[in-house]
């Protein structure tokens, strides 16, 4: 189904409701092409309209502000900084604008339509003395923030994880209930995360154990659990994973929480632990599709770095 289009085929904003709140940055750039006495003319402010550059600036920051307007289904942001740098290359005036805010949605949009308007304010100061102007190459340059994690225009590859998800369950395992939690970590997991394994076993404690060290044992650097963190009896996920963990990393789990406690009373009767194993990280999460889904919202954004730094891959500190 089409995110943007709702059961009848009419239009429709995605709901962002369940996304977790981050800084999100995004950096956009384009450029116009000048003959050579127009770029002069600005330089030196001989362009009869008036100073090119600094109404140019002031339309950038206006295209970013009204970006939910122009764009029928962008959401309407809470922006915390719009920056706007216009320099020459060349016979190319270079427009670069940096939005940031601290939200639910990214602000590639924002940056994208400021960077559109101010190129095309270049072209309305100047269409009187050059009507040959091309405006060229608008684009992406950089966003990070939300759980696509971190795109950068240049970088040739992005780096990706595998991951393995262990769902913790009598009546699944048994066949009495249909598991719908794997497909959610298909559905919200970021295409940069992997899914290399997938199984369902009873909410036994040594069976578990038996995942979680068989897993680890194979060097996969991520494991979900999904289920059996709950106060029930045969709840045992978070003693069984605590068992194999050679180090907690219990603050995922209370993130996790303190995210669920916007959504949901319930959140204080998660008994939902996470730890590391090896070269391995294993996060417990709770057992049901839409708890799931929350829970990745809550950490995903974090979650690269912290397995490059398990892995040694990347050291920052």
């Amino acid at each position: 189904m089409f995110t943007h289009l709702d059961e009848n085929g009419r239009g429709q904003m995605v709901d962002i409701s369940q996304k977790s709140v981050t800084i999100r940055k995004a950096v956009a750039r384009g450029a116009i092409r000048l003959k050579e006495e127009t770029i002069e003319a600005i330089k030196n402010e001989k362009i009869k309209k008036g100073d090119v550059l600094a109404i140019a600036q002031v339309a950038a920051i206006n295209g970013v502000k009204s970006t939910s307007t122009l764009i029928p289904m962008a959401h309407p942001l809470l922006l915390n900084g719009i920056h706007v740098n216009f320099y020459f290359e060349d016979n190319l005036l270079n427009c670069e604008v940096e939005v940031k805010c601290q939200g639910k949605t990214g602000v590639e949009m924002e940056a994208l339509t400021g960077v559109s308007a101010g190129l095309l304010t270049v072209y309305d100061m100047c269409k009187a003395m050059d009507r040959s102007m091309t405006i060229e190459n608008i684009h992406l340059v950089e966003k990070t923030g939300g759980k696509s994690g971190h795109f950068h225009h240049d970088k040739k590859e992005e780096k990706t994880y595998d991951y393995a998800v262990v769902i913790a369950s009598d009546t699944r395992s048994s066949g009495e209930n249909r598991d719908k939690c794997i497909d959610v970590f298909r559905e919200v997991m970021p295409d940069t995360y992997n899914l290399v394994y997938t199984n369902i076993v009873p909410d036994d404690k040594e069976k578990i154990k038996e995942e979680l060290i068989r897993l680890s044992d194979k060097k996969i650097p991520l494991i979900f659990t999904s289920g059996g963190t709950g106060f029930s009896k045969r709840d045992v996920t978070p003693e069984a994973s605590k068992e194999v963990f050679d180090r907690e990393a219990r603050s995922i789990s209370d993130a996790i929480r303190l995210y669920s406690k916007e959504i949901t009373n319930a959140w204080m009767l998660s008994r939902a632990t996470s730890g590391i194993r090896k070269d391995s990280l294993i996060i417990n999460l709770p057992g049901s599709p839409k708890a799931v889904k929350e829970s990745i919202y809550a950490i995903i954004t974090s979650l690269g770095h912290g397995l490059d730094v398990l892995t040694n891959e990347r050291w920052d500190h």
